[in-house]
């Protein structure tokens, strides 16, 4: 192809003449103190049509005031919608047919195994039920009899006699 010739080129292309820049110098400086001049040309070259410069403004206006071309935009909002109303409508299937039912009524073993599974200390046991409505109507709490003899037997069993003193 040419264009592979194009990483090979070694020359320039432009050429100039030998002892060019050697002389260059001179040749302008006699050029520039030449009798020729400016003042010397009696025409300038270039014309001007007659009365160009007294129409130009009506040319310039009504290429100016031409109809207005439509606008057409590049993208079409068409596509958008179309996807817009399919995710929607997918959206919606989803949300009708996957949509559970809800158990209102937790029960007792639900909540012992939730218990269980979160290995909870007593502090944090403490706290969740401090947090929570005890004083629900389902709520019971049962009452249990103790004899002072059992249960100092138990403390004593059970637990330190400096941690209950301090």
């Amino acid at each position: 192809m040419k264009k592979d010739k194009l990483n090979n080129i070694t020359k320039t292309g432009f050429k100039t003449p030998n002892n060019y820049f050697d002389s260059f110098e001179e040749n302008l400086m006699k050029r520039l103190q030449a009798t020729e001049s400016i003042s010397d040309v009696e025409e300038p070259g270039f014309t001007v049509p007659e009365g160009y410069f007294k129409s130009i403004d009506v040319e310039i206006f009504s290429k100016l005031e031409k109809e207005e071309t439509p606008v057409i935009s590049l993208l079409s909002r068409k596509p958008i919608y179309y996807i817009a109303g399919i995710a929607a409508s997918i959206i919606l299937i989803l949300a009708i047919f996957i949509n559970k039912p809800f158990e209102d009524k937790i029960s007792i073993e639900m909540v012992e195994t939730y218990l269980e599974d979160r290995d909870l200390s007593s502090y944090e046991l403490a706290e969740l039920l401090s947090d929570s409505n005890l004083l629900e109507d389902d709520f019971i709490i049962t009452e249990t009899s103790f004899e002072e003899d059992n249960l100092e037997s138990y403390l004593l069993e059970n637990s330190e006699i400096e941690l209950i003193i301090e």
